[in-house]
């Protein structure tokens, strides 16, 4: 700060004193912009209705700060400096009062501002005695003893105003802007027929760059960079004092929230004079519900980069955190990275095998986890080959899960151990299935041609003789093909067959009859077949199981008959009725 140098004896001008007024003002004004910046700012001001309450308000005393130039005008004999501009406090000793009226018009309101602005004031005049060359013992009455009076005081005040908005239907009258070297400080409302202002009509003015009381203790309390959140559910808002008038990167803000989001959400710090800008979470993403509680603080910092501009939340109390996408061990993982496979079903639906979501929906495709669409994943049989064996595989096709049929077969990935389409990591295995003629997906109670590699479920498969069937064949012989099981299954799960029914010879000839399962059309399986001994007229049950592993794909079961003696043997069918053969065939899928 400069200071002016005098000396002892010396004849001290006028412009000594002035500039040392000056060079104070100047150290004082460059430590307020220091410490509060240049943009201009009030402190104190408050508004409130006056006692008795009336149509008046009272204003009172504070100081502003506003950067203007040194000196508009010449101070005494220094030269006006417009050049320099610098931080001026303003002050007001003494409140004001200024009058609100009331609309003319039924049903109508107008909102006054109220307003201030920084002026320079010259004042206190006197007449000022000046020496007397002549006659030093009588002094001159004014410069060169012109009796004129002269200001002896240069103020740096405040000006407040009050300035009518237009008068409008209640809930539509708007808040006029401050006039031109002008901030808003407060906003009072006032409407027809209201014949005294309660401090329900006053608000402070949105964007009003108030202090607060107590520069350091608001700092130490944190009191300006927070503030009570006064929006709504997802649209948060709030002001701060002073008011925000430009964001900068690494601003960062707290808000005490009012609603919890239930989804994507955006913020303002200044309603009406800063757009909202969406807020993101941790991991720069959407806000996606949960993460903002009623009552709980939430620190919000902008970020210019972050999708053309957005408030990322490094913290909020009582709610959920968003973290980025873990990448390494140590790293928090996102809940939909925790490991999940094979939250699935494939099965037949109408005319398509659909990829249902099962226990959750996550399926590992290509080393990444997808999410099942809660509709399902649908494969029609168009184009494929009947009686063909298929598997099913999923892939993402432009990000969209899809399903195709393939004859190649799978294998596990070694990354990552998830079975797929033998050398197609991008395939991933979900079942099997056969088409029949159409070509169309079949999944009956005599043919199975539908399994699902997730979430595998008991299945069965079961033919009947309609009507009685005989043989006197002495080597075993499929006694119809009308009974056989049709069915597909995995090579890591067994199969069980069985059958139940009886059979009578036709002559009185003693006979022996063995009665098997066969797989496939070959010889009866080891250990599923039964031997009987009968007369004619005579029945003999007949029941015979077997369960082992087949080799993967498609297969069907049937029974096969053989007597010893020639003479014919029937087994017994029936349109209905529990005395007709049945065949059941048991497997996963």
């Amino acid at each position: 700060m400069d200071r002016q140098i005098v000396y002892p004896g010396q004849i001290l001008p006028e412009t000594s004193l002035l500039q040392m007024a000056k060079d104070a003002m100047i150290g004082v004004a460059k430590l307020s912009a220091a410490m509060l910046g240049t943009s201009t700012m009030a402190n104190g001001f408050a508004v409130t209705p006056t006692g008795p309450a009336s149509l008046q308000v009272l204003c009172a005393p504070g100081e502003i700060y506003s950067l203007t130039s040194i000196d508009a005008l010449a101070f005494s004999t220094l030269p006006a400096d417009t050049t320099h501009s610098i931080m001026k406090q303003g002050i007001l000793l003494d409140g004001v009062t200024l009058s609100c009226p009331a609309p003319g018009t039924t049903g109508q309101s107008i909102n006054y501002l109220v307003q201030v602005t920084y002026q320079d004031s010259d004042s206190t005049p006197v007449l000022l005695p000046y020496y007397n060359s002549a006659n030093p013992a009588m002094p001159y009455s004014g410069m060169g003893n012109n009796g004129l009076t002269q200001n002896t005081n240069r103020k740096g005040i405040a000006v407040v105003s009050v300035k009518a908005g237009a008068s409008a239907v209640t809930g539509s009258q708007v808040t006029p802007a401050p006039d031109a070297g002008y901030i808003g400080l407060y906003v009072v409302t006032v409407a027809f027929g209201q014949t005294t202002i309660t401090a329900g009509s006053i608000t402070q003015y949105s964007g009003a760059p108030l202090l607060p009381a107590g520069l350091l203790q608001s700092m130490q309390s944190g009191q300006t960079l927070s503030a009570n959140d006064i929006g709504v559910a997802n649209a948060y808002a709030a002001n701060f004092t002073p008011a925000i008038t430009a964001l900068t990167d690494k601003m960062r803000v707290c808000i005490k929230v009012t609603n919890p989001n239930t989804t994507a959400s955006t913020f303002t710090p200044a309603p009406g004079v800063i757009a909202a800008a969406a807020i993101v979470g941790a991991g720069h993403a959407a806000l996606q519900g949960g993460e903002m509680v009623a009552t709980g603080d939430a620190w919000l910092q902008w970020n210019s980069s972050i999708g053309g501009g957005s408030w990322v939340m490094t913290d909020s109390t009582g709610g959920s955190q968003q973290v980025a996408a873990a990448t390494k061990t140590l790293h928090a993982v996102q809940f939909g990275q925790i490991p999940a496979h094979g939250q699935c079903r494939l099965a037949k639906s109408g005319a398509n095998l659909v990829l249902s979501p099962y226990n959750g929906n996550k399926l590992i495709i290509n080393g990444v986890m997808q999410a099942i669409p809660s509709a399902g994943v649908s494969l029609a049989a168009t184009s494929l080959t009947p009686s063909t064996l298929y598997y099913i595989y999923a892939y993402m096709s432009s990000g969209v899960m899809t399903l195709e049929a393939s004859v190649t077969g799978h294998s596990a990935d070694a990354a990552t151990g998830v079975e797929i389409k033998t050398g197609d990591a991008t395939r991933t295995l979900v079942g099997m299935g056969r088409p029949i003629t159409g070509p169309a997906w079949q999944d009956s109670t005599q043919q199975r041609f539908v399994l699902s590699y997730f979430n595998r479920a008991n299945r069965v498969a079961q033919a009947v003789f309609t009507s009685n069937v005989s043989t006197s064949s002495s080597a075993f012989v499929e006694l119809s093909s009308s009974i056989r099981c049709e069915f597909l299954t995995w090579g890591d799960e067994a199969v069980a067959c069985s059958i139940d029914g009886a059979t009578t010879p036709s002559s009185s000839t003693s006979t022996a009859t063995w009665c098997g399962i066969s797989v496939d059309g070959g010889p009866p399986e080891d250990g599923a077949v039964a031997a009987s001994s009968q007369l004619s007229g005579n029945s003999s049950p007949i029941a015979v199981t077997f369960s082992r592993a087949l080799a993967e794909g498609y297969h069907y079961s049937t029974v096969m008959l053989l007597v010893t003696s020639g003479i014919s043997v029937t087994m017994f069918g029936a349109a209905s009725g529990p005395q007709r053969t049945a065949l059941y065939t048991s497997f996963r899928g």
